[in-house]
């Protein structure tokens, strides 16, 4: 049965309810006015009336209080004032030459007919009146294209077809809203995505910076970011990744910022950086959230680049991650002082060794100057070599260099810090390079 079917069974249904309780309520109405009507308790009263004055009039003929003229007199008066009070009702008048008085018949049969057909078109009137009303108003102000699956399939999916020409008129009507209502965070957040989705990225950047004005919602200044690398063909170098480092440095777990953090570095080739920010966003989302299967499968695509083997499923990758005696985190920085000397396009190297033996690193990131500072997390994932991994130390060196050829060997000149001993487990390090490493 489909959902017009059950609608429509379900509305005949309450319509035959409430005629039917209606009729009942009427014909029981009528039924009690039929027992027991007030005509009927009119001429039991005047009857009543009659027979006491009736008696009081024998008492005083009896007693000789009154004699035979006066008492007949007396006695034909109240039977013409009951005539008068009963006109037109079925009582029967007691005679003048009578000594008693009969009691009044009750109402008469050809008083029932008249009503009982008038309630009968009353009732016929509120089972045709009732539903055909209610369809009328439905028809008026419902929506009877619903009971058509195929008509409402074919609007839905006209709807769903969002042309450009359709977009332009919501800018349009967005930006004559927006006149009305200038502080509106919604209306200026939906004119920069419309103008987005027509590819009009200046116009969205403004909007976007309108919306930011009124609402400092990091979410905003994502998407801004996401607005500014479309606009600069695919690229986040500069303002797009300073913002996205701006929201991070706020918030180091922001999913949004994180999600694209690892896009950005994705799109710039470096893979264990995407790597990186990609499985931090991964702790936050649970396995059954929508767009968890996106983000393991993005995942997968930059271990597939760098090598690695294949993520562990979800809940061994949940338990590893819930043993950080496997990781070192913390934060670089560069002092103002040396900021001169760098360039924002600089290689930033961030890496564990052992503290004695191979000065092979045992994990690695790769960044550049302008995204310091930088949060970073040295771990397994991050490895060189998949038999020389963080986790088979206790105690490591953790160093980072600024690299002005991008070189992996170092170079005269290089900046950098080192902290050594650190031990597995360490999390919060301030890296803050000072001086050219020695």
């Amino acid at each position: 049965m489909t959902p017009a079917s059950v609608f429509l069974l379900s509305a005949l249904v309450l319509l035959v309810l409430v005629v039917a309780v209606l009729s009942r309520t009427l014909w029981r109405a009528w039924q009690r006015a039929a027992l027991d009507t007030p005509q009927v308790d009119v001429v039991q009263a005047n009857t009543q009336v009659f027979r006491d004055q009736l008696a009081e009039l024998e008492r005083d003929h009896r007693l000789g209080q009154l004699s035979d003229a006066e008492f007949g007199f007396a006695k034909d008066e109240i039977a013409r004032r009951v005539l008068e009070d009963v006109a037109g009702e079925s009582a029967l008048v007691p005679s003048a030459a009578s000594t008693e008085v009969s009691t009044p018949s009750p109402l008469s049969a050809s008083a029932v007919p008249p009503a009982k057909r008038w309630l009968w078109t009353l009732l016929v009137s509120i089972a045709i009146v009732i539903p055909a009303g209610s369809i009328t108003l439905y028809s008026l102000w419902g929506q009877p294209e619903a009971l058509d699956p195929l008509a409402l399939k074919q609007g839905v999916d006209e709807d769903a077809q969002v042309t450009p020409e359709k977009l332009s008129e919501m800018a349009t009507a967005i930006t004559k809203r927006l006149q009305d209502e200038p502080n509106s965070v919604e209306g200026w957040l939906m004119l920069g995505r419309v103008q987005r989705a027509l590819q009009h990225f200046d116009e969205a950047d403004t909007a976007l910076k309108h919306a930011l004005d009124l609402s400092q919602d990091p979410n905003i200044s994502i998407e801004r970011a996401e607005v500014l690398a479309q606009k600069a063909q695919g690229s986040f170098a500069g303002e797009p990744w300073a913002i996205i480092q701006r929201v991070l440095d706020a918030d180091p777990n922001h999913l949004n910022a994180l999600l694209l953090a690892g896009s950005a570095s994705f799109s710039e080739l470096n893979y264990r950086s995407a790597l990186r920010f990609w499985e931090r966003a991964r702790e936050s989302v649970s396995p059954d959230a929508s767009d968890a299967m996106e983000l393991d499968r993005a995942i997968a695509q930059a271990r597939d680049k760098l090598g690695l083997p294949a993520s562990p499923p979800r809940a061994q990758a949940d338990a590893h991650a819930s043993t950080p005696e496997y990781s070192i985190s913390g934060r670089v920085s560069l002092v103002s002082e040396l900021a001169a000397q760098v360039s924002p396009k600089d290689t930033v190297f961030i890496y564990a060794t052992a503290v004695s033996g191979s000065r092979m690193p045992l994990a690695i990131i790769k960044t550049t100057v302008a995204q310091l500072p930088f949060d970073f997390v040295l771990d397994d994932s991050s490895a060189m070599n998949p038999s020389a991994k963080l986790s088979g130390a206790s105690e490591v060196s953790v160093q980072v260099r600024i690299s002005k050829t991008g070189q992996a060997m170092p170079q005269p000149g290089d900046l950098g810090v080192m902290l050594t001993p650190v031990k597995l487990g360490s999390h919060g390090l301030n890296l803050m390079v000072r001086e050219a490493l020695r």
